[in-house]
């Protein structure tokens, strides 16, 4: 139903976005990156992964468009890109005006599973 509101293209990145975020080391590395630019061996190192693991998860990022990676001589440096977490962010507010944002969030939500 909100879903419907976005463009096929936003719908598209959305999906991307939350499959993307679904793996636990992915959304570490993104909070990692949301305090500084990281190195592809900095975010291996600090999640335990091997250099080809590491890439594998950067691609899921870059194909979310939710870093950006650029490379100078054979470092890859990689950022945040915010304007992709915006997108998210927009479509989970929607939800505050069905249940609201306090303590009435919880009874709208238990009213609503009850109907």
């Amino acid at each position: 139903m909100w879903l419907t509101i976005m463009d096929k293209s936003s719908q598209n990145q959305l999906g991307l976005i939350l499959t993307s975020l679904g793996n636990g080391k992915r959304r570490g590395m993104i909070e990692y990156l949301a305090l500084s630019p990281a190195t592809v061996s900095q975010l291996a190192k600090e999640y335990g992964l091997s250099l080809p693991a590491a890439h594998k998860h950067i691609r899921s990022l870059e194909e979310a468009k939710l870093i950006h990676r650029r490379k100078s001589g054979r470092t890859n440096f990689v950022s945040l890109n915010t304007s992709s977490l915006l997108l998210m962010q927009q479509w989970a507010l929607k939800f505050n005006t069905a249940w609201g944002n306090d303590k009435a969030t919880l009874e709208n939500y238990i009213s609503s599973m009850e109907h």
